[in-house]
């Protein structure tokens, strides 16, 4: 059965008297407000069917919908005492200077983030991440070498293996394209070499390459025909990075634009609090008064 709105609440308030736990504490009775229907109370708090939440009861049996209000009353009972007994037995100021400072510290935060939009310049070009690259690239070297391959992975006995080795390994654009009319054939590709790997990652890709030294792999143009039981592996290594080489700058180039921006955000951050402070100090809303008393 299923009952929606405020129909299923006056269904529900009808049954509800019986069965239900009241708690008072501290108090013999309390009044019922005149439109809404007090469930619960503990001292001077009051728990009205009303204030639950419809999803609670909603789309349940009576029965189960009553067990659902049962245990929502016991779950508010216990928070609320709870609450009132730490009322009683924790230093409710110092609880407030925190919520105080937490509230000012998310209005703050807020509102600086919105100004920055004003003080910073978002967009970075390439000719800034090129500036940046030259300048600190000594800094960003390889943990583990790495390479940029392409590669196709197709059905050994796929009978257009030959025009498949010819496009691929060719270059051409006119070839590039029958390679992608044919993607359907292939199953796993990577036609523009535009992904870095881990040469651990690579051969977990590929693990054919396991069989394969890493010295061979790790030498740039370097060309692959290579089968397993069921497929042909035809792959072409178009750059390489030797462990504790210089990165190239398309391998870290989000990483770049990423570390010019936080330099970009602290900048704009300096900037701003001088011009907050600056302008109170123009609207004379904002004094720091002489004094000849020392500190110690």
């Amino acid at each position: 059965m299923k009952l929606f709105g405020n129909n299923y609440a006056k269904n529900i308030r009808s049954k509800i008297w019986l069965p239900v736990i009241l708690l008072f504490v501290g108090c013999q009775y309390f009044q019922k407000t005149p439109d809404k229907t007090p469930v619960a109370k503990i001292y001077d708090t009051y728990l009205y069917l009303e204030d639950i939440d419809p999803a609670v009861y909603q789309d349940k049996s009576p029965e189960d919908s009553l067990n659902a209000i049962h245990q929502y009353i016991e779950d508010w009972a216990y928070n609320t005492l709870l609450l009132k007994q730490a009322e009683q037995n924790v230093d409710t100021l110092k609880i407030n200077r925190l919520v105080e400072q937490y509230r000012r510290d998310l209005l703050t935060g807020t509102y600086k983030e919105r100004l920055l939009q004003k003080y910073i310049d978002t967009v970075v070009y390439e000719d800034t991440l090129q500036a940046y690259y030259q300048k600190y690239r000594h800094y960003f070297k390889s943990k583990e070498a790495v390479i940029k391959p392409k590669f196709l992975v197709f059905q050994k006995n796929h009978p257009k293996i030959s025009k498949f080795k010819k496009w691929f390994f060719s270059g051409k654009p006119e070839y590039f394209d029958s390679l992608i009319k044919n993607t359907n054939s292939f199953s796993k590709y990577n036609l523009t070499a535009n992904q870095w790997y881990v040469l651990s990652d690579f051969k977990k890709e590929l693990p054919v390459f396991n069989r394969v030294n890493d010295k061979y792999i790790l030498k740039k143009s370097k060309k692959f025909v290579l089968s397993d039981t069921l497929s042909l592996y035809l792959v072409f290594v178009k750059d390489v990075v030797q462990q504790n080489q210089e990165m190239p700058l398309s391998m870290i180039k989000d990483d770049l634009k990423q570390l010019i921006l936080s330099k970009r955000k602290q900048a704009a951050m300096s900037r701003m609090e001088n011009s907050i402070k600056q302008e109170a100090i123009n609207q004379k809303i904002f004094k720091i008064f002489k004094t000849k008393q020392t500190y110690e």
